[in-house]
């Protein structure tokens, strides 16, 4: 079962679906709704107004995929049924392993943080837990690419490299088309042209060359590339990227301290 319904719920029903991953069992996803604080009714995906413990009861996997704010409210109602045999597996941002077993007691628990393509099975998920995960593992490669790692810490650094990095590609991306106005009006054919770019460099990389070698085919001695190479290096540009990411693990740490 999957509780919460955003992104990241629909996207992990949506690939459980499409790749048959059930194994002949039952999928269900379940939202809260207003109502639920008075009678303890959920709204099914499919099954209407079915009973929050027997959804629990039935179901041998449980994906938490609220926000950080609202999982312990949700583990102080789930707690009050039998979980001892379920395995819960959380993608609540900067939640320990330690809080959820505090949260879940006596429940085999797992922390998975997937990124957002996901919803296009294009998704990198990290898995980290107290218990083996290679099955765990294996059951997200539906979504994309999945590993373990070995410590929670390196948690934090998936989650800004993998979980924020597109965010920073977006970001020089907007650059990007921005100086293709100067080229290019038709804002279709802007993006038609990023896209092609973008996969052109996925297929330079995709099998295994090396990049540094890739930058010298491209950047010919004294030409253009060289001259703008050289404006990025003068400006620190792979330092400031570095240091970014240190700011997002830091901010990660802190909010699992909270």
């Amino acid at each position: 079962i999957i509780i919460g319904g955003g992104c990241a719920g629909l996207s992990l029903a949506y690939e459980l679906q499409i790749h048959k991953k059930l194994e002949n069992k039952t999928l269900g996803i379940i939202e809260p709704r207003s109502e639920y604080k008075k009678d303890r009714t959920w709204s099914f995906c499919i099954l209407i107004n079915h009973n929050f413990e027997e959804c629990i009861e039935k179901s041998d996997i449980i994906f938490l995929c609220v926000k950080p704010q609202d999982l312990k409210t949700l583990c102080d109602e789930i707690i009050e049924f039998n979980i001892s045999s379920k395995t819960f597996v959380s993608v609540a941002a900067g939640v320990k392993i330690s809080e959820l077993e505090n949260l879940l007691p006596s429940s085999k628990i797992f922390r998975a943080m997937p990124n957002v393509g996901a919803k296009d099975n294009l998704g990198v998920t990290a898995i980290y837990s107290n218990h083996d995960s290679k099955e765990m593992v294996e059951k997200f490669k539906f979504i994309g690419e999945s590993y373990e790692v070995e410590n929670e810490d390196q948690i934090d650094l998936h989650t800004v490299l993998i979980g924020s990095g597109p965010a920073f590609f977006y970001d020089l991306m907007q650059e990007f088309e921005k100086r293709l106005d100067e080229l290019l009006t038709d804002k279709e054919s802007k993006r038609l042209v990023s896209i092609v770019f973008l996969s052109s460099i996925i297929n330079a990389i995709k099998n295994g060359e090396n990049l540094e070698e890739l930058v010298e085919s491209v950047a010919s001695k004294g030409g253009t590339t060289e001259a703008a190479l050289q404006k990025l290096d003068e400006k620190g540009f792979k330092k400031i990227f570095s240091e970014a990411v240190d700011a997002g693990i830091k901010r990660a740490k802190e909010l699992s301290m909270n």
